[in-house]
């Protein structure tokens, strides 16, 4: 770990899916929203169409749910609704993503700053927050896509908000994500991004530098990159 802090100033993490198992939720979620509207069946299309939502933040998700399923509800009602039912499975069932709890305390070790970066919205933040004592790991540098002005990745702004927060440059930033939204918004922001590797981003990981299974692979990943960017200055 030594060897990374030379080469590596903060390093930022998405949320859903990258640092907590949610992602299954808000499809379950979705779906529950679908269902109400008379949707109950949904054929193999619909579902695939349903994960490849993954990281695009709920409002944007709200748009197209509204489009696709040619919805009459007003999107702030479709998001809302989303959000409710996806806050009620939170109650019972989230952990973190596995390994990540000892290679974050790795960093905290070797005072590498760090911070959450994610397209959730602030009320979705905040129970999550609350639930996984997330304060312990980042102190205040948890940031949600309304304290950007909700523009959600692959916008990069939320990324570029973390860094200007940890006083870092992009350029000196490791990125964690596990969408194909979160890869692009890593790009643009002029970060480096390690994936974290799900059964929806396979078709996207050539967008990251680096793809993991998990967090237990995550400090050789980094020392890879480390070395590389050494390398590159030399």
């Amino acid at each position: 770990m030594k060897r990374i802090k030379n080469n590596v100033k903060a390093v930022i993490f998405d949320m859903d899916g990258t640092i907590i198992k949610t992602e299954h939720l808000w499809e379950r979620a979705t779906q529950s929203l679908l269902q109400r509207r008379g949707f109950i069946v949904m054929t193999q299309g619909q579902k695939e169409f349903l994960k490849a939502l993954s990281g695009i933040g709920l409002l944007e998700a709200a748009k197209v749910l509204k489009k696709e399923f040619k919805l009459i509800d007003p999107i702030d009602n479709l998001a809302s609704e989303t959000k409710l039912i996806a806050h009620q499975l939170f109650a019972g069932e989230l952990e973190f993503i596995d390994g990540f709890e000892a290679f974050h305390k790795k960093l905290q070790q070797h005072f590498i700053p760090t911070s959450v970066a994610t397209n959730a919205d602030q009320a979705s933040l905040t129970l999550i927050q609350e639930k996984m004592n997330l304060e312990s790991f980042f102190g205040q540098n948890l940031f949600s896509i309304e304290i950007i002005g909700n523009k959600a990745k692959p916008d990069p702004a939320i990324f570029l908000h973390a860094a200007d927060k940890l006083q870092v440059k992009p350029s000196e930033c490791i990125v964690f994500e596990d969408s194909l939204f979160g890869f692009q918004a890593a790009q643009a922001a002029g970060m480096k991004c390690i994936a974290i590797k799900n059964s929806i981003n396979q078709n996207n990981l050539n967008l990251a530098l680096k793809a993991i299974n998990s967090y237990h692979e995550a400090e050789e990943a980094l020392i890879k990159l480390s070395s590389a960017s050494r390398s590159s200055k030399e």
